[in-house]
């Protein structure tokens, strides 16, 4: 199994987008809940190919943080659909 909770970097990277998603999900400007983020990321951290597409993209979106624009949201791509899935099962099991 590969989970690598010892990243704090890939964490973070998977938190910011969780949230990202949720934002796009809920048109609103909150985090998921506590449980159901925490879940997320670990649904994320326990898969390589998963990890990569999001840190890809929050390294990205790093790069534009001097831009004038409101954040960027995920591509709506496979990455982006796995994630809103772990999110949706997430909040309707309570986190």
């Amino acid at each position: 199994m590969f989970e690598n909770h010892d990243d704090p970097e890939l964490v973070l990277d998977a938190m910011t987008y969780v949230e990202a998603v949720h934002k796009s999900m809920r048109a609103e400007n909150a985090a998921p809940p506590p449980g159901v983020e925490g879940r997320v990321v670990a649904e994320i951290l326990a898969d390589p190919g998963l990890s990569a597409s999001v840190r890809q993209w929050v390294r990205g979106e790093r790069g534009l943080e001097a831009s004038d624009g409101p954040p960027a949201m995920p591509p709506f791509d496979e990455t982006y659909r796995r994630v809103r899935d772990f999110l949706s099962r997430a909040d309707t099991t309570g986190g």
